[in-house]
């Protein structure tokens, strides 16, 4: 599973909250759509080459750069198996629209099976391609707790 940057300023898209993040060094907003393709490229090519046979690989990426990631994916795996949406609870930053979901591309890397644990029902499980789980800007109770890494102010 990975998240890697959109190749979009984090100051064109971060909010006015008490966490401020910085600019990532590669992919934000400095690359053209070839540029960004070839980024994605070598990371999936990495995340393939260093992951087992029949592996799934749940990337995800915002809707201004499907065209970049079905490019770099396609070429890299041998299979797309599912567009999945993670519908969140809350809105993100926005002007026209604001964002409550975030898209998940899943890839089978190499030729093997992939496990299927679900198997539509036959444990009891149900499953969809829609997702609906709280996002990171949905304020309750421990959020800040559950994203490491993130710099919280000193008491």
């Amino acid at each position: 599973m990975t998240d890697s940057p959109y190749n979009v300023r984090v100051a064109d898209i971060s909010g006015l909250g008490q966490h401020q993040h910085r600019e990532f060094a590669m992919a934000s907003g400095e690359m053209t759509p070839a540029e960004f393709t070839d980024f994605l490229r070598t990371v999936f090519t990495h995340l393939a080459t260093y992951s087992v046979d029949g592996s799934l690989h749940y990337l995800f990426m915002d809707h201004r750069h499907m065209g970049e990631i079905l490019a770099a994916g396609d070429a890299v795996y041998d299979s797309r198996l599912n567009l999945l949406i993670w519908k969140k609870t809350a809105g993100g930053m926005g002007s026209f629209y604001r964002s409550q979901h975030e898209l998940i591309f899943l890839y089978r890397n190499g030729r093997k099976p992939h496990t299927n644990n679900v198997r539509l029902g036959a444990n009891g499980r149900y499953r969809t391609n829609v997702i609906e789980v709280a996002g990171a800007n949905t304020f309750r109770a421990g959020r800040d707790e559950e994203r490491p890494g993130i710099q919280r102010p000193s008491p």
